[in-house]
């Protein structure tokens, strides 16, 4: 081989360190890139030659001779990089092994890191590029995850439908001391079936015992008018409201009796009395009057100043989205201003059997291969794809310094294969100087 072998070697030397240098230039160059994973190279040696006629020793033992080095590997590191938060909801971050799942342009499926996603002109989550996030969509009332991933929608134009109130409650206090005749009305806000606010009034009206109340037990008793502030009637015959509530010695409720919640049946069209619904056009609707909780009475007559403590009740009207957030499932949330959270959708994680065996394909992506395997796509927080943080961004795995380091073994390797080519070189040439 002499000394043509040992400049090639060298050579092979030269190229495979600055292959080197090229890995830790790609990864230093993407510093700061969203989502990127650093890469290292790996060198193996070449096929060594036989020196000698027999190639053996004496012994049986080989004799030979490299041929020089080769970039044997680039392998990517998956390691997890650190978080970053942000301002932007629809930004997100895996906590895991998962990949988002995305479908190009071009329609072709890739998948990345980076999550940083935003909304375009038709409402579609897509990636700085214009690649759809793939998940599933609300549909209907329901969210699921059981059927094929499509590109997800956040239609921040929704509605939040409206919910008639069904059911009221008021901590109210009646004065025992109060005079006959006195009055106290107790307000509360309720909700229709369109979603319209409207009053609903409770008054209180002190009046005289009789006999058979006395008899009973009673030591106070107040008359009832319930009325509403949109025209609409309350009570039916078949449903009446309680005409008076009346309290015992201690200043507990025993009319209505325990166990007994009065419903209000509000704009009953049917009579008698015969009603009107309410003047907008909502429906009728019968409110439970929640007294009894439990064996204990949220209205009570005790000798202290008469007030209402708190009113509760369960309806509200129509919203819009306030704002979106994101969970560690992947589930896009709205908050709605009429208090509601709805489940929009959710983000479709993707995990390989061998992550090093995906291809990089440029702006943050990656494709699955043969050697891969196909993408395991499902639900984040399940199959070990990870957990999804909300308005954070996974930032670069490259370590500075682990990279300069690199970087100086590079280089040191690089001129001492140099030093080899200008050795042979300079060899050659002497012995080339022999003839003269």
């Amino acid at each position: 081989m002499g000394l043509y072998g040992a400049f090639y070697a060298s050579l092979s030397g030269l190229s495979s360190n600055a292959g080197s240098l090229s890995v830790i230039g790609n990864n230093l160059a993407n510093l700061n890139t969203i989502g990127f994973k650093g890469s290292s190279s790996t060198f193996q040696d070449l096929f060594s030659a036989s020196l000698g006629a027999m190639g053996t020793q004496g012994n049986g033992n080989p004799i030979q001779i490299g041929m020089g080095a080769r970039l044997g590997g680039i392998g990517q590191n998956f390691g997890q990089g650190s978080f970053q938060s942000t301002s932007n909801a629809t930004d997100m971050a895996i906590s895991g092994q998962g990949f988002f799942t995305l479908t190009t342009k071009s329609g072709a499926r890739a998948y990345t890191r980076a999550g940083n996603f935003t909304v375009d002109k038709l409402n579609m989550l897509v990636d700085p590029n214009g690649a759809q996030v793939m998940g599933w969509n609300r549909q209907g009332a329901v969210l699921s995850t059981s059927g094929a991933v499509s590109p997800i929608l956040i239609n921040q134009g929704a509605t939040s439908q409206p919910q008639a109130t069904t059911t009221v409650t008021s901590n109210t206090n009646l004065d025992a001391n109060a005079a006959i005749g006195a009055v106290y009305i107790s307000p509360m806000q309720i909700y229709d079936s369109l979603g319209a606010s409207h009053g609903l009034s409770f008054t209180y009206t002190k009046r005289a015992l009789t006999a058979g109340e006395i008899a009973a037990g009673a030591a106070s008793a107040w008359g009832l008018v319930v009325t509403t502030d949109g025209g609409a009637s309350v009570g039916t015959t078949a449903n009446p409201v309680p005409p008076s509530v009346l309290f015992n010695g201690s200043g507990t409720l025993i009319t209505p009796a325990a166990g007994t919640n009065p419903p209000l049946v509000i704009g009953d069209p049917v009579g008698p009395p015969v009603g009107t619904a309410w003047t907008n056009g909502a429906g009728a609707q019968t409110v439970a009057w929640d007294i009894w909780s439990a064996g204990t009475s949220s209205l009570t007559g005790y000798a202290t100043p008469s007030t209402t403590g708190s009113t509760t009740q369960d309806g509200y009207g129509a919203g819009t989205i306030r704002s979106l957030v994101v969970n560690q499932d992947g589930v896009v949330i709205g908050n709605f201003t009429n208090g509601q959270t709805i489940d929009l959708a959710q983000v479709a994680l993707a995990t390989f059997a061998n992550i090093n065996g995906l291809s990089k394909q440029g702006d943050n992506n990656w494709q699955e291969t043969l050697s891969s395997g196909e993408g395991n796509v499902g639900a984040a927080n399940l199959g070990g794809r990870g957990t999804i943080l909300g308005a954070n961004l996974e930032l670069s795995n490259v370590d500075v310094a682990e990279e300069f380091t690199k970087l100086i073994v590079a280089q040191r390797g690089y001129q001492a294969n140099g030093r080899i080519v200008t050795t042979t070189d300079e060899l050659l040439q002497e012995t080339l100087n022999l003839k003269r």
